[in-house]
């Protein structure tokens, strides 16, 4: 106040505001104390408090002058509830539940964030270490993951944001077994078809053998024409095959995808092969199981849109019919599983569907 009351009570008090005139001016930010029937006058210190009756608000003298303290939680930079809040965690409560209600109809929770690039979630933990989360952590699409030990995750479920349709990466189980429940998606039709094995005539009368000629990064070249009797043209980009360098003890495997020429083949990991030299003798089945492995993650990619570990894959093996292939062994080259044919198949096989 500027001016004094003219007929103040005992033990009123006032904060005397700037410009006051007699009897109190001068004593600005003084506290003005009616006593006795004569005005007192009291010097805060740092960090006194007062209650304005008047504005019902409360007021600390903090460096020098009166300032208003904000009342109640609107806004305030954080707030701990039987713990501490910090920067990352700014609303923090501690308590064996929470209620949060309604106020007359629904309640709803937001969990709002930036962009698409961000994550919007809940997480679920177990002495401060990731169990399950649920919410939109890639993109727009509603996932549910699970870990059992915070840091490696599997994905458990996806939604599409757009269509409403969910996926389960990790697979169903049976209810009554337990065990994993797998789907047949058939593949719809290809221009470059749906080819992943596709043997020469000649391969069926011996086990197929090649000299290395040379070793470039990636590349492996034959001292003759025949990259063809281990990577037909009409697997270009739907499956990969596994070579055998069996010149090395134990024999060492890599993974052709491409027939680069006729005499040279493409493999998916110039690290299988940089011990590989010119004179090396490459086969096509495996030397212990007598077994060509297939790895059809490039099929998957390109007429699913994502590679996974299919339970098994239906074929059309030609007049034969169609044959269903279980695959149980993950391929070291993806995250597809192998398929396997035996060392004399002569059927030329592509693919009609894969379960999953």
């Amino acid at each position: 106040m500027k001016n004094a009351p003219p007929e103040p009570s005992e033990g009123d008090r006032y904060i005397v505001a700037s410009e006051a005139v007699v009897p109190w001016a001068g004593k600005t930010d003084q506290i003005a104390a009616w006593q006795d029937d004569a005005w007192a006058f009291f010097q805060p210190q740092e960090g006194w408090h007062a209650w304005v009756a008047e504005e019902q608000t409360f007021a600390v003298f903090d460096r020098n002058s009166w300032s208003r303290v904000a009342g109640g939680t609107n806004p305030v930079d954080s707030v701990g509830i039987n713990t501490v809040a910090d920067e990352n965690n700014r609303l923090a409560l501690k308590s064996p539940a929470s209620l949060f209600d309604h106020a007359g109809g629904g309640h709803q929770l937001k969990i709002n964030k930036v962009d698409d690039s961000h994550t919007a979630s809940l997480l679920f933990q177990s002495n401060y270490q990731g169990r399950a989360e649920m919410g939109t952590m890639w993109g727009r699409d509603f996932h549910i993951k699970t870990s059992s030990d915070g840091n490696r995750w599997q994905d458990a479920m996806a939604v599409d944001s757009a269509t409403g349709i969910a996926r389960f990466p990790s697979g169903i189980a049976h209810s009554a077994t337990g065990k994993k429940q797998s789907g047949l998606i058939f593949l719809s039709p290809s221009d470059s078809g749906t080819v992943i094995f596709q043997p020469l005539g000649v391969r069926t009368q011996a086990l197929k053998t090649a000299k290395l000629a040379s070793i470039s990064d990636d590349i492996v070249t034959f001292t003759s024409n025949t990259a063809g009797e281990f990577f037909g043209t009409a697997m270009r980009g739907l499956s990969m095959v596994r070579i055998w360098n069996v010149t090395k003890t134990p024999a060492q495997p890599a993974f052709a995808k491409w027939d680069t020429a006729a005499n040279q083949l493409q493999v998916s990991n110039a690290d299988d092969i940089k011990l590989w030299s010119a004179g090396d003798t490459i086969q096509l089945g495996d030397p212990v199981t007598n077994l060509i492995a297939i790895d059809v993650s490039p099929l998957m990619q390109k007429l699913l849109g994502s590679v996974f570990r299919q339970d098994g894959i239906m074929l059309d093996a030609g007049n034969t019919g169609a044959i269903t292939v279980a695959c149980r062994d993950q391929s070291p080259a993806s995250t597809s599983n192998l398929v396997y044919f035996k060392i004399d198949e002569a059927r030329s096989v592509s693919v009609i569907g894969i379960y999953g």
